[in-house]
């Protein structure tokens, strides 16, 4: 697992949140398994923003997300592709298994020796959950194998509820008008703006108007992108 990414320069580019039930439920369910602290990051792809619950010390997560021990491409793929679990251990950071080294000296300072990555997929988002541990790898390999379906069944389980209580923990959303909302929907069943303006009841000058609207906050080049950034940000269904 590579954790290589863009540098965010700008700490205004991720948010973090207050401890919510939800949170002390995860760490209830998690830590008997070996887990200690746990990262929840909402992956949309539409920007290089994230959101995140975490049980790390502030000082940690500061430096994951601005040093650039962002997501790879080959992490997303990854859990693109799949919903199981997947182990890793600090160490292999250090022996340059894994890159880039300053992440292992990270985790070190952390008191983290590894850990499990459960990818969630929610519609067009993804969400990562990354349980770690301070226990010894070999014990944190045992805890994988034994209990990584335990794990994945208990963020399956409350990710969910998370998103829908409370998306915007996990999602940068833009902010759409109601009818940029209403336009979007009907953007994303493939109508027309002259299909548009008849079922919104507005003239085709407005829908245009609407669409450019929705495709610069969307940071979209066209309607088809629109919609499939809409989707990972869980604007639409």
């Amino acid at each position: 697992m590579d954790y290589s990414g863009n540098k965010i320069s700008h700490t205004d580019n991720f948010a973090l949140y207050p401890e919510t039930a939800i949170t002390t439920a995860l760490s209830r369910f998690s830590e008997p398994l070996g887990m200690d602290k746990f990262l929840i990051v909402g992956v949309n792809g539409t920007e290089p923003v994230f959101r995140y619950l975490s049980t790390c010390s502030e000082q940690f997560l500061r430096a994951y997300f601005t040093d650039g021990h962002c997501f790879s491409d080959d992490l997303i793929h990854y859990c693109q592709q799949t919903l199981a679990p997947r182990f890793w251990g600090t160490r292999d950071y250090h022996g340059s298994t894994l890159a880039p080294k300053a992440l292992g000296n990270l985790l070190t300072q952390e008191n983290i020796n590894g850990g499990i990555v459960i990818p969630v997929h929610y519609g067009g988002a993804i969400v990562l959950v990354n349980f770690f541990s301070s226990q010894p790898y070999e014990e944190i390999k045992m805890a994988y194998q034994q209990n990584s379906m335990i794990l994945s069944d208990i963020a399956l389980t409350l990710v969910p509820r998370i998103i829908k209580e409370c998306p915007d923990y996990l999602f940068l959303r833009p902010t759409l008008t109601p009818k940029s909302s209403e336009c979007l929907l009907y953007m994303a069943k493939g109508m027309t703006n002259p299909e548009i303006s008849e079922l919104m009841q507005v003239s085709k000058d407005r829908v245009k108007e609407l669409v450019s609207q929705i495709l610069v906050q969307l940071g979209a080049a066209n309607r088809t992108e629109a919609v499939l950034k809409a989707k990972q940000s869980l604007l639409i269904p």
